[in-house]
């Protein structure tokens, strides 16, 4: 009996194997490592500051390929004062090109060299770089990328006086925040959050989005920090919230509003606005994302007069028919946003 027994549970196991494998050797079990990154793209932090008492802002992209880092980015855009001969009201610009775009036009140098030459030229300046053993900054800016790339971004060491970096052959300049940033753009690549930015006037335009393994988006914002400059005394400071962060307190509407209410109010607000059938910003801004998170990105979607949205040029879409703000710089920066991700 016990022999049959022993029999029988055998003849069970075999008829187990077979049912789930369809033969009697058991199939090999294989582990997939998971990914360090979600998915394969660039992803950009930011950091804005004051430079010259205008507004300025670096940022630092991190490349993913095949989930390893195949590069880093750093740049920055910086903008300018200017002083209105008339009324000396001063007003704030970013400048129309980064220090990268610039490249030997940033002119790190130019006042060593061209005190030294009485018809000074970019090409002269260049060959006078060379013979001085001087980088232009978008040169250093490589040289620091490729050290990041081949040693990590916490490889980089500085002065703890001077935060001029100090381990890195050929680079002069000081690390304005590139490590962290480097660090961030990392950590947003783990996340799998991408970020762009925009720059106009003295604004700073911000879209986010966080992306899944197959690359299909949810989370879809866009932001803006605005300037706050005292254009009297002709100093910059940014504003302490984002329009998002303000809600109904940016008070798009609010002029219109109060001249009707003697003793308006942000509830009352929300209410009038409701009434008269109007969008506070963060409103407006939210049909253009939620119109893109329903249909997905089409590059051919633009601005119709400056306002609303068309896919050809000429038909309004519907849904985008509330968006009375300025809108071609949204889908710009929604262009940059998308093409974070591979092709």
């Amino acid at each position: 009996m016990k022999k049959l027994f022993t029999l029988f549970v055998a003849l069970i196991a075999l008829v187990v194997v077979t049912g789930c494998n369809g033969n009697t050797t058991a199939a090999p079990t294989t582990t997939e490592e998971p990914r360090e990154f979600v998915v394969d793209g660039e992803f950009t932090a930011y950091l804005v500051g004051v430079q010259s008492n205008a507004p300025m802002v670096t940022t630092v992209t991190v490349t993913i390929e095949n989930d390893e880092i195949t590069g880093y980015f750093i740049d920055c855009i910086q903008g300018k004062r200017t002083q209105n001969e008339e009324t000396l009201v001063y007003s704030f610009n970013f400048n129309a090109s980064s220090k990268k775009e610039l490249g030997f036009e940033y002119k790190m140098h130019w006042g060593s060299y061209a005190a030294t030459d009485d018809t000074p030229t970019i090409e002269e300046y260049q060959t006078w770089l060379t013979a001085n053993n001087k980088n232009e900054w978008h040169q250093q800016a490589e040289l620091i990328e490729a050290y990041w790339l081949a040693n990590g971004f916490d490889s980089v060491t500085k002065n703890t006086e001077t935060s001029v970096i100090d381990n890195v052959a050929g680079v002069t300049i000081k690390d304005s925040g590139y490590t962290d940033l480097a660090a961030e753009a990392v950590q947003l690549a783990k996340d799998g959050k991408m970020q762009a930015i925009y720059t106009s006037a003295d604004d700073l335009y911000i879209a986010t989005m966080t992306v899944d393994a197959e690359g299909e988006f949810t989370e879809l914002l866009i932001d803006v920090l605005q300037g706050n400059p005292d254009t009297t005394a002709g100093t910059f400071a940014w504003s302490t919230e984002t329009k998002q962060e303000k809600g109904f307190e940016y008070k798009m509407h609010y002029g219109t509003y109060s001249a009707t209410d003697d003793t308006p109010t942000i509830e009352e607000y929300e209410t009038w606005l409701e009434a008269n059938n109007k969008l506070e910003w963060f409103q407006q801004v939210a049909l253009i994302t939620d119109y893109v998170t329903e249909n997905g990105w089409n590059e051919d979607l633009a601005a119709l007069n400056d306002r609303g949205g068309t896919l050809d040029g000429t038909t309004p879409v519907d849904s985008l028919a509330g968006v009375t703000v300025r809108s071609q710089g949204y889908y710009t920066l929604l262009a940059k946003l998308f093409a974070c991700l591979p092709e």
